[in-house]
């Protein structure tokens, strides 16, 4: 990661226009912060989870799903991009100002696929971030040990290894994916 700024209060319309250059880019205490590149297996896994979730939230008529450049205003001083989200219907009434605008507020669901130069405690911290702005469930893939962790609002977390299966709680009802399949080569 490498910072762009130093701390100043950032407008929507100023972030956006530094998604234009190709690059994701987040906000950090007030810090822009540009994110590298990741490998095939970080995008892949992302592949997997929209193509999945989002046949479910399709079929049962739930609400959006959105990809790593949707941008998520968790207040003045932070704004995420997560590899995977999804709002409810109800909640995209109360977060979205307009279309083609970000977020004002955070997903009912929140993925993030840990890259290689992702940090677990950063991630965690991010995660964590979410859950207090509104977020009611939150995953954090990792490739590496092929395991989820998942976090709920109570401030409980749980670890999920390959023989298990990562279900949608009651954000996203009935939604059951094996790890096993999401990590399969």
């Amino acid at each position: 990661m490498k910072t762009l700024s130093t701390n100043k209060l950032w407008t929507d319309d100023q972030l956006m226009a530094l998604d234009r250059d190709g690059r994701k880019h987040e906000v950090w205490f007030g810090k822009v912060i540009t994110m590298p590149p990741a490998g095939s297996e970080h995008g892949d896994i992302i592949v997997r989870l929209i193509v999945a979730i989002g046949a479910h939230v399709a079929r049962h008529k739930l609400g959006k799903v959105y990809e790593g450049q949707t941008g998520f205003r968790l207040g003045p001083d932070h704004c995420f991009e997560p590899d995977v989200s999804f709002v409810s219907k109800e909640r995209l009434k109360l977060i979205l100002p307009a279309k083609e605008k970000l977020f004002h507020g955070a997903p009912d669901l929140a993925v993030e696929v840990l890259s290689p130069s992702d940090s677990i405690t950063k991630t965690e911290e991010k995660l964590g971030l979410y859950l207090t702005h509104g977020t009611r469930l939150a995953w954090m893939i990792d490739p590496k040990t092929k395991t989820a962790r998942v976090y709920r609002p109570s401030g409980e977390s749980e670890l999920l290894r390959r023989d298990r299966v990562l279900t949608g709680n009651s954000v996203l009802p009935g939604f059951r994916i094996s790890l096993s399949r999401l990590f399969e080569d």
